[in-house]
C-alpha cells in the first residue's frame, strides 16, 4: 500500500495568482519599459544640444580672440587713434562731474564777507581747489566750516591761508581742498 502524498500548507490564507494580477504585472513592465526608452531619447537629445553648444561656444571664442587681437593691433600701432580715445575719455569724465551741485554748494556757504577769486577742478581726483579771500580769520573759519557741514562736498581742508599786509583792511587770503562724490 501506497501512502498518500502529504501536502502541507504553509501560508494558508495566502492570495493565489491571477490573471488579472498578472496582466496588471505585465502592463507595468510594458510601462517602465516605455519610459526607459523616453528617457534615453531625451538623454540622447541633451547630449547633442550640449555638444552644439560647445561647438558655438568654441567659435564665438574664437571670434572673439580674433577681434581682440585686431584690436590689440589696431590701438598700439595708431598714436592719433590713442590720442582721439584720450581725449573722448577726458570729455566724458568732464560730462560725469556734477558741476551744478558743486557749483551750488560754493554759492550756498555764507559769502558775504568771503571773496571766491578761483575754483580749479581736478575731474581725475574728484577734488576741486579754492582760493578766496576773507575779511578776516574769523570769516575765513566761517567760511570753511560751513563748507564742511555741506553734504555734497567731502573732505573739505584748509590747505594755505596769508593775511594780506599791504592790502587795505589786511585781508585773508586762503585756499581749500574739497572733494566731491568718491573722491579722496
Amino acid at each position: 500500500m501506497k501512502t498518500p502524498r502529504l501536502q502541507l500548507e504553509f501560508a494558508p490564507n495566502a492570495r493565489r495568482v491571477t490573471w488579472l494580477g498578472v496582466a496588471i504585472l505585465i502592463a507595468g513592465v510594458g510601462v517602465l519599459g516605455f519610459s526607459g526608452m523616453q528617457l534615453a531619447k531625451v538623454l540622447a537629445t541633451r547630449a547633442h544640444q550640449a555638444n552644439t553648444l560647445a561647438a558655438l561656444d568654441a567659435r564665438r571664442g574664437a571670434a572673439l580672440a580674433f577681434a581682440a587681437a585686431n584690436a590689440k593691433r589696431a590701438t598700439s600701432t595708431d598714436p592719433a587713434e590713442l590720442a582721439r580715445t584720450r581725449a573722448v575719455r577726458l570729455v566724458a569724465q568732464n560730462l560725469v562731474t556734477p558741476w551744478a551741485d558743486l557749483l551750488a554748494s560754493l554759492e550756498s556757504a555764507p559769502n558775504k564777507s568771503v571773496a571766491l577769486l578761483s575754483v580749479e577742478p581736478s575731474v581725475s581726483k574728484h577734488s576741486l581747489r579754492l582760493t578766496a579771500e576773507a575779511r578776516n580769520a574769523q570769516d575765513m573759519l566761517g567760511y570753511l566750516s560751513a563748507l564742511q557741514r555741506d553734504n555734497r562736498l567731502s573732505s573739505v581742508v584748509l590747505v594755505s591761508h596769508q593775511v594780506q599786509a599791504q592790502a587795505p583792511g589786511t585781508p585773508v587770503r586762503f585756499q581749500v581742498q574739497a572733494a566731491w562724490g568718491g573722491g579722496q
